[in-house]
């Protein structure tokens, strides 16, 4: 059974989990607050590759929240830490996708093509994100590089995201455009893929036992946890209703309205632990 009063680290989706849009869920500055002076690590690990970690950095602070970027773990981070392992600094890459990820990939040091002209030299891979100017130019280039033998990438493949008017296509509608076209399946990067939860488990040199994943979607932020052995806690304040995750064969662990009720509930269990007599031997 889990005990949140024994969680070391925790590990926060951003979209449905902390915020909608540019609206903050309401009791996110509390339950940090809790956090903080309970000395519980925790880190933003996110699907979106749209924004840099800059903007999140903004982003919470907007919210009055202090984040140190290094505990920022997006797909787009991890996307640029796969190829850079893989291919070295400076590989030669084009991409599809938003500021955010191009962004992120050229300030990691790697050579960032884009846009609807090919690219004038050899690439080693196509990085494909969110791109809400997606064009039949950039899916052909995608292509050709792809069957030519370029490493097809995927930061994520979230169909959907949500949003205070309610959900709008997400990353899985570019990468289901170049995946159709080319009959290549993508390195997938983000959730439910292990490579950005164990680059926050690295990071924090903690184990997957005592670290909880809160998340909305079941089909990424949970699934890819439980297959780490990290404990889950599912809000229903994103893309998930209660009644989903009764029909779904992907359990979490734990199930909350959202992070205001997730925080009653740890601080609650944390007074009793305290609370609780010593065990004693005779």
């Amino acid at each position: 059974m889990l005990k949140l009063e024994k969680i070391q680290t925790i590990l926060l989706d951003g979209d449905g989990v902390l915020w909608k849009s540019t609206d903050p869920i309401p009791g996110i500055q509390e339950f940090i607050q809790f956090l903080e002076q309970n000395k519980i690590q925790w880190a933003l690990l996110t699907n979106n590759n749209t924004h840099t970690v800059k903007t999140y950095v903004n982003k919470l602070a907007g919210f009055g929240i202090q984040i140190d970027p290094a505990r920022i773990f997006t797909s787009s981070t991890v996307t640029a830490e796969h190829i850079k392992k893989k291919y070295g600094p400076g590989a030669p890459i084009y991409v599809v996708g938003m500021n955010g990820l191009l962004d992120t990939l050229a300030e990691a040091g790697l050579t960032v093509f884009t846009g609807e002209t090919p690219p004038p030299t050899e690439v080693v891979a196509v990085a494909a994100g969110m791109d809400r100017e997606i064009t039949h130019e950039k899916i052909k280039i995608a292509m050709r590089l792809i069957l030519n033998g370029a490493e097809f990438i995927a930061t994520n493949t979230d169909g959907s995201f949500p949003t205070p008017e309610g959900l709008n296509p997400g990353t899985g509608m570019v990468i289901g455009a170049i995946q159709a076209t080319t009959g290549v399946k993508p390195t997938v990067i983000g959730k439910p893929k292990e490579a950005i939860f164990l680059s926050a488990l690295q990071f924090f040199n903690t184990l997957p036992e005592s670290t909880l994943m809160v998340g909305d979607r079941l089909e990424t932020d949970i699934l890819g946890a439980l297959r780490l052995g990290i404990q889950t806690a599912a809000v229903l304040s994103g893309v998930t209703s209660r009644a989903q995750i009764a029909q779904s064969n992907i359990k979490p662990d734990l199930v909350y309205e959202d992070i205001a009720d997730l925080h009653l509930d740890m601080q609650k269990r944390l007074a009793d632990s305290k609370n609780a007599p010593a065990s004693s031997s005779i």
